[in-house]
């Protein structure tokens, strides 16, 4: 027997039809192999086993590699999900950056006008001294 460098599928109705014609005749796997031009006995080996053990459905392709956690619909959904929550948050973010800035503004009137005043009491309170400084002055 000669291995093929290039993998050959194998129909479900073919497997059973070899699988069928091994349980039935006096062949070996490597015999069987040659007959109906399978180039690999260890693989007919292996489906006359699966064969056994789970009936012919273990003969029908399935599958290769990892299955999809979400279908399209499903994921649909948890995308429009997760935009709406996006939009939500984003809004109560807004909401409240607003509300600061608006506390910050009320904080920033009432600095200045703390210091206005007491810009104001401290010009006043230069006016008396230059006042009473003046008038002990006029007294000599």
């Amino acid at each position: 027997l000669k291995r093929s460098r290039s993998r050959k599928e194998y129909s479900f109705e073919e497997k059973l039809s070899v699988v069928e014609s091994y349980l039935t005749s006096e062949l070996s796997y490597q015999e069987l192999a040659l007959q109906m031009g399978i180039n690999n006995p260890s693989m007919l080996a292996r489906w006359v086993n699966d064969f056994k053990i789970a009936g012919p459905d273990a003969l029908r392709p399935h599958r290769k590699g990892r299955k999809k956690t979400l279908s399209t619909s499903q994921s649909r959904e948890t995308e429009a999900q997760v935009q709406h929550t996006e939009v939500d948050t984003r809004a109560e973010h807004v909401k409240e950056l607003e509300d600061e800035l608006l506390k910050l503004r009320i904080e920033n009137a009432v600095l200045k006008e703390l210091r206005r005043l007491r810009l104001e009491d401290e010009a006043k309170r230069r006016g008396l001294r230059t006042s009473s400084s003046v008038s002990e002055d006029n007294s000599n």
